[in-house]
């Protein structure tokens, strides 16, 4: 049994955020002990310091249009903030219908109480974060949970605001403002309950819905435009508890949808179930279509001179920043609409089709696909004497490697899981023998993925069984290999010290040197025997004039000749 702490030795005590010996700042030599610094230091970042030491300054562009200013704080100033963002985030209790910046929940639960309602109503307020000034942050550390006397409330409240309000892109900015807006929800949902509403808010965007014939006009009326048309704006009972909460609406987003027309809340649509809006399934696929086109990097510079101002962002545009949005709004569609979805499986298709390198997250998702170490490529003939044994041995030494009967379940589509599999490993362990020489679908999967180790995006380890005729594999010949020997437990230490090195200074080192991803193959002389020796290289001579160029796409190239 453990030994139990003697009665007599006092445990520590718990660690409480804000507080110093237990009790709440008093000072602001306090806030600086409390977070480590200097109290010097700490004083000539916030008083002294111009503002580039403090703050660097970009701008993003908004989903509903214009750009959005960031304030990022960066050197000392950051590790404050990052000190106090755990501390709020463990003292904030979040209300229940607040959605932003809040763990296990997002955009998808804040649309999820408004679920095929007969009208959504989305209020926008003005500058939410300047809104926060550094009276409202100071007055709000002076009270429960905070507490703190008024000289370190001043001090933590500059740290925490710039140029008077919230900065959009400092750590702290999105707690505190939920603290700030707990007034406002609490207002708000008082106000919903009343009306028979539903009630959610994310940051600034707040969401009424009801399945009542008629809003209720105390949240939302219609008013009539001179001239022709009508306008939503707030009814006077929302106006007055926003105001009272010390924000205010921007009239120029205030709107109401019928359940006769797309309902949207945060972006997703809620008509029937929560989904992506088809505007962004239209974007994805035209992003995908000019990459086929144009290429990569035509593609990103097309991108960003439309949706980035800047001319210096347009310039040091590259495709790789274009790709990583791709890959973006592909996970965002996997979030909303699931990882067995239709229409998302089909876009990470055709993003294997065009990526040689596809990500990691990319090949677990097209068909429910594992991540392998290693891709077992055999005849069926060989599959019980060599192959199986190898992928058994491979598990003993911690590989996960694929092999079809292991890994391809009851009514599974064969091709697909082949495919998938072999885009996902990085290593292929090519089982060269008589049997597999003469099968088409075995030299298939061996050259292509010998093609994609030229371009750097597969290593090939030929596992050579007896005298095989290597005609067939033209990329095959000057590479090295391993020689079978019926011992597959010599096959998986091999593989093991090739793909996971023991750590420098173990005193143990690869036996297997990988092929450089350009070394160009070459031709072996007349006789097709293999070299003797167990890890050999065939004798070189001038290059193949029929080696195939590498595929544009290994999924592409499978498919067009299963």
């Amino acid at each position: 049994m453990p030994s139990q702490p003697s009665a007599d030795v006092a445990a520590e005590p718990p660690v409480i955020p804000l507080r110093l010996d237990g009790e709440p700042l008093q000072t602001a030599e306090d806030v600086a002990r409390y977070l480590g610094v200097e109290v010097s230091a700490m004083l000539l970042i916030l008083y002294k310091a111009p503002d580039h030491e403090r703050y660097r300054h970009f701008e993003i562009p908004k989903r509903s249009g214009g750009m959005r200013r960031i304030s990022a704080p960066h050197g000392l100033l950051r590790e404050m903030q990052d000190k106090l963002h755990v501390d709020f985030k463990q003292l904030y209790e979040a209300h229940p219908r607040a959605h932003g910046f809040i763990e296990k929940r997002s955009i998808a639960t804040n649309a999820g109480d408004h679920i095929g309602k007969r009208w959504v109503l989305n209020v926008d307020l003005v500058d939410f974060f300047p809104t926060i000034n550094f009276g409202r942050v100071r007055g709000l550390f002076m009270k429960p949970p905070f507490e703190m006397a008024p000289a370190a409330a001043t001090v933590c409240a500059q740290i925490v605001t710039y140029r008077n309000g919230l900065p959009q892109g400092a750590p702290t900015s999105p707690v505190l403002s939920n603290f700030i807006a707990a007034t406002l929800d609490r207002r708000l949902l008082r106000l919903a309950r009343q009306s028979k509403l539903a009630y959610s808010r994310y940051a600034d965007d707040i969401t009424f819905s009801t399945n009542l014939a008629q809003f209720p006009p105390a949240i939302a009326i219609r008013e009539q435009i001179p001239g022709g048309g009508f306008k939503v704006v707030a009814g006077d009972a929302l106006e007055q508890a926003i105001t009272a909460s010390g924000f205010a609406i921007n009239g120029n987003k205030v709107r109401i949808q019928g359940h006769g027309v797309q309902q949207s809340v945060t972006g997703l649509v809620v008509n029937a179930r929560i989904n992506v809006e088809r505007e962004r399934i239209r974007r994805i696929r035209a992003m995908l279509h000019a990459w086929e086109k144009f290429g990569l990097d035509a593609a990103a510079a097309e991108h960003f001179a439309k949706y980035r101002t800047s001319r210096r962002r347009v310039r040091r545009a590259h495709g790789a920043a274009f790709r990583n949005i791709v890959y973006g709004q592909l996970s965002f569609v996997r979030m909303i609409r699931g990882a067995d979805d239709p229409v998302f499986l089909k876009l990470c298709s055709k993003v294997l089709d065009l990526d040689p390198n596809p990500s990691k997250f990319i090949r677990q998702m097209v068909f429910g696909a594992d991540d392998f170490d290693i891709f077992i490529s055999h005849a069926r003939e060989d599959k019980a004497l060599i192959g199986r044994p190898i992928h058994e041995a491979c598990e003993r030494y911690g590989l996960k490697a694929f092999l079809d009967e292991e890994h391809i379940g009851w009514g599974e589509s064969f091709t697909k899981k082949i495919n998938t599999a072999l885009g996902a490993a990085r290593t292929v362990v090519a089982i060269v023998s008589s049997n597999s020489v003469d099968k088409e679908w075995p030299i298939l999967e061996i050259n292509t993925a010998l093609a994609l180790e030229v371009s750097g995006d597969k290593r090939v380890v030929p596992v050579m069984v007896g005298k095989p005729d290597l005609s067939k594999l033209p990329l095959i010949r000057g590479k090295n290999w391993l020689v079978w020997d019926d011992d597959p437990e010599r096959i998986a230490r091999e593989l093991k010290n090739l793909i996971k090195p023991p750590p420098a200074g173990t005193g143990e080192t690869a036996k297997m040197a990988p092929t450089a991803p350009n070394q160009q193959p070459q031709s072996p002389p007349p006789a097709t025997t293999p070299p003797a020796g167990p890890w050999d290289a065939a004798p070189s001579g001038p290059r193949p004039v029929t080696e195939p160029a590498p595929p544009r796409s290994w999924l592409a190239q499978l498919f067009r000749n299963k």
